[in-house]
């Protein structure tokens, strides 16, 4: 085949006008899909400052419930009967009306703790008597944690706004 021929010629331009084409829009696809990228993050990183506001919004307001209910209480040496764990689980749950959906899973997980074991000093509690003080300890290391237990919910609500260490702000990766 005689490379100087207006055909082959024709031909040498076609592929290489071709192979021009799709490295362009393959170019031009990588582009779009950073694009997307980098305007998919922009979107999360608002997110997250929203749910950073909310959270320096409302945690202080569930911060008090326990701290009310617990170290409050213990300091002015006021018992812990039932009636003590019903108003504790109402405020627990009134505050989570609202608040709730601004909890990082971590958060979630130990309010659950909170108000399961709440709940179970309602129910194994005459009206009018105290608490069993093995169930008023485990309900006040939900909150504060330690050694044994590990980080208590106080402990995690200062993560969720970087008083501890990082923010935890991540999505959960089991979905």
């Amino acid at each position: 085949m005689d490379l100087n021929s207006p055909v082959a010629v024709a031909f040498i331009a076609a592929v290489v006008s071709v192979l021009g084409t799709l490295l362009t829009v393959r170019a031009a696809v990588r582009t779009s899909r950073n694009s997307v990228v980098q305007a998919h993050n922009a979107v999360v990183q608002a997110q997250v400052q929203e749910i950073i506001k909310k959270r320096i919004e409302f945690y202080p307001t569930f911060w008090k419930i326990p701290v009310r209910y617990e170290t409050n209480w213990t300091l002015t040496h006021q018992e812990k009967t039932r009636e003590w764990a019903e108003q504790y689980a109402r405020d627990l749950n009134e505050f989570n009306l609202e608040g709730g959906v601004f909890f990082s899973q971590a958060v979630y997980e130990k309010f659950v703790e909170l108000r399961e074991l709440l709940h179970e000093a309602i129910d194994e509690t005459l009206p009018g008597a105290e608490v069993p003080r093995g169930l008023t300890d485990r309900i006040r290391r939900v909150f504060y944690g330690d050694r044994i237990y590990g980080p208590g919910l106080s402990t995690v609500l200062k993560d969720d706004l970087g008083s501890y260490q990082n923010a935890l702000l991540a999505r959960r990766s089991d979905r």
